[in-house]
């Protein structure tokens, strides 16, 4: 693919586009733009507001946007409403939203500056699937089939707040890093 953005060096159109592929993800050039467009817009507000503790393209790339997208191949084909529970940067929301715009997907966010960012972002990109709750997930009024979580909490309190908000038969994903975290908790 071409170069689409001044900011944006050949070699991480690169390895966005082989990374999406090994995630079994088709890399069209809209995806790729909307992606490049997204990292662009985060770091834009970075300076301003702190979502990520980086301001490394190759590792937005590669620790937040692949991460999030590793659960892809699990949501595709399921049906239902999504919920990422303190979606600050929009991690894992926008990337799923970005790749298939059938999920609804509503991120809650607490913080104002961090929610002015995902609502920015959604509508920059045009993502019809995507909402953005301002406030405390306990404030919602909806019920969610599939409830992300990305750096929120202990698995125990996650599920306390999750529970409020999820249907009966719903499933959880909680993005918990290294297994040894896991285990203490």
């Amino acid at each position: 693919m071409g170069r689409k953005s001044a900011l944006f060096p050949e070699h991480e159109y690169v390895l966005l586009e082989n990374g999406l592929t090994s995630l079994g993800i088709q890399p069209s050039s809209k995806l790729l733009k909307s992606f490049v467009l997204f990292i662009d817009e985060l770091l834009v507000w970075n300076k301003k507001t702190n979502l990520v503790g980086t301001h490394d393209r190759i590792e937005i790339i590669t620790k937040h946007i692949f991460d999030s997208l590793s659960i892809y191949d699990l949501l595709k084909g399921r049906k239902g409403s999504i919920l990422d529970i303190g979606a600050g940067a929009g991690f894992p929301s926008l990337p799923l939203s970005i790749v298939d715009g059938t999920f609804p997907i509503t991120a809650v966010e607490r913080r104002r500056k961090r929610a002015a960012f995902l609502e920015n972002t959604g509508i920059l990109l045009h993502l019809d699937n995507f909402r953005v709750f301002h406030g405390d997930v306990r404030e919602l009024g909806s019920r969610f089939d599939i409830i992300l979580a990305r750096a929120v909490g202990e698995l125990q309190a996650l599920y306390t707040m999750a529970k409020k908000v999820m249907k009966e038969k719903a499933l959880i994903i909680a993005f918990k890093g290294k297994i040894t975290e896991i285990n203490r908790e």
